[in-house]
């Protein structure tokens, strides 16, 4: 679970270190940002590894990001004894990304009883639009409640 603190600049905790919510999300250098009100997102800086042979970032890397911003604006939404997982998820590619740094930022739209839906948008650090996609989540008791 990410750290209490509210996060700094790109996705660092206030001491200047990374702050990674998962260890998935530790491998591959996402960062955690905004989790409150509805809103949640996500920061990486790409490095070679984020590259497919056209040198641009793997569809489904970018694919993580949005999923991963999702789970944390669906999360703020919830109590304490409640988790979420995503069961649907539709993204368009719309640009490719090459360099710097990419955020990834969801909002939820709609939230039900046990289903929450919400929109996911990948931008590069020129605020391009890159990725944008609606997921699907299911909210479910927190492990170990």
């Amino acid at each position: 679970m990410a750290s209490p603190s509210t996060p700094g600049p790109s996705g660092t905790e206030p001491s200047g270190e990374p702050q990674y919510q998962a260890p998935f999300a530790e491998l591959l250098d996402i960062r955690s940002g905004q989790s409150a009100d509805g809103v949640g997102s996500v920061f990486m800086s790409i490095q070679d590894k984020h590259r497919q042979t056209a040198g641009v970032v793997q569809g489904g890397l970018l694919v993580t990001l949005a999923d991963h911003a999702l789970y944390r604006a669906v999360q703020s939404v919830l109590g304490p004894q409640e988790a979420n997982v995503t069961v649907e998820l539709k993204v368009n590619f719309i640009a490719p990304a090459k360099d710097g740094e990419l955020t990834a930022t969801a909002r939820v739209v709609s939230r039900g009883g046990r289903i929450v839906v919400g929109e996911m948008e990948v931008t590069d650090q020129q605020g391009r639009v890159v990725a944008r996609g609606l997921g699907t989540c299911l909210v479910v008791p927190r492990r170990g409640s």
